[in-house]
């Protein structure tokens, strides 16, 4: 059995909740992380207020990070493992996958360019409809073009998450005149359209493989008590992922992506439950310290199964928990008058874990909220 903690454990990051999840599975896994921390603002100290945060590396952008592993860590007798937390991160790896692969394990598909190919969204539909699963209508165009094949409404999404706004380039457009308002302000020059399927909620898959996808572990799925039309929501549960057939279509997704690593699988469910596929995440998404909390280390997992070259289950994991990213939930739910501020507490206190506040590792939210204040003071200021 190989000892996990004679190989470092790198995230590369910026200030965000995601990296905070990973950090924290990582320390309470009993090995020592070490950050490298593209730095976003002085005033935002989210990841590096956490007490598990004792090695840290500063970096101006995610290519000077790039330049640091390579520098840094890339000598080291056991080859460290790198997590990515996000799509920019994911898409460097990527492009540096030649200079990085025989130094490091870390998210990737198999040969060089291949995760940036992935993370084009008609790329993936393609995939998952020879997969078996059900996608939208589609249709790309470029900005400032109708479509030809879909009726409305429909929906805009970036092409590529590293494109434009992302989510700010996402519209829910009625008609031909509210879509040609969204071109106006829309950043991205080429567009996904998809039709439009009201929502009743969305499910997500959580799972890791190794051996280019030829061995795939899927042990949580989450759903969410409350979410808008727009955007998933804050507060959800987590289940264990015991659906055989979409186990099987996802499975053969992730092979034929021949991706090794941590994901997740993005469903919407319309008002009949049927699932349509949306996107899969090649990289660890915001609520992954929920899989560790749910019984699953959800990084350590992934890396000791590289090691075994081997899945390693956890049988012993949790049947149903409930969590709140407090952040967002705040804005939709309370700024968003969806809830009082009484309910919200009250789910707060009742819910199993929280994505900022953690008892073990409590200044993360403390940073948060105190950011929030500081950044809502400023722009007063400015406005005067």
């Amino acid at each position: 059995m190989t000892n996990i903690n004679q190989h470092k454990h790198i995230i590369i990051t910026g200030d965000q909740v995601n990296a905070l999840g990973v950090l924290r599975s990582l320390a309470e896994g009993n090995v020592s992380p070490i950050l490298i921390y593209a730095v976003e603002s002085r005033f935002r100290k989210i990841v590096i207020s956490s007490k598990y945060a004792k090695k840290c590396h500063k970096v101006s952008s995610y290519e000077e990070a790039i330049k640091l592993l390579i520098d840094v860590y890339g000598l080291e007798e056991n080859k460290p493992f790198v997590y990515t937390c996000d799509d920019t991160i994911a898409y460097l790896m990527d492009s540096h996958y030649n200079d990085l692969i025989d130094k490091f394990y870390f998210f990737n598909a198999g040969e060089q360019g291949r995760i940036n190919e992935l993370l084009n969204k008609q790329v993936q539909c393609s995939l998952a409809k020879q997969c078996g699963l059900d996608i939208p209508k589609q249709e790309m165009v470029n900005v400032g073009i109708l479509p030809t094949t879909l009726q409305y409404p429909v929906l805009t999404k970036t092409l590529m998450s590293t494109m434009g706004r992302w989510k700010e380039d996402y519209f829910i457009c009625d008609n031909k005149e509210q879509l040609l308002e969204a071109y106006k302000v829309i950043q991205s020059p080429q567009l996904l359209l998809q039709e439009y399927i009201q929502k009743k909620n969305e499910l997500e898959i959580w799972g890791f493989s190794i051996n280019g996808g030829q061995e795939v572990y899927l042990p949580f799925q989450k759903s969410y008590f409350r979410l808008s039309n727009s955007s998933y929501g804050g507060y959800m549960y987590f289940t264990p992922t015991r659906n055989k057939d979409l186990i099987d279509k996802i499975t053969t997704l992730i092979k034929a992506c021949k991706y090794t690593g941590c994901f997740e699988v993005e469903f919407l469910v319309d008002n009949n439950d049927k699932l349509w596929f949306l996107e899969v995440n090649f990289r660890f998404a915001m609520s992954n310290y929920a899989v560790t909390f749910g019984g699953v280390n959800y990084p350590l997992t992934w890396a000791k199964s590289l090691l075994e070259n081997k899945i390693q289950m956890n049988s012993e994991i949790k049947e149903y928990f409930t969590a709140i990213n407090e952040a967002q939930d705040f804005g939709q739910s309370v700024v968003g008058k969806k809830v009082s501020l009484l309910q919200w507490i009250q789910d707060i206190h009742n819910a199993d874990m929280l994505f900022y506040y953690n008892p073990k590792d409590p200044k993360p939210a403390w940073a948060f909220w105190w950011y929030k204040i500081v950044r809502k003071f400023r722009k007063k200021l400015l406005k005067r």
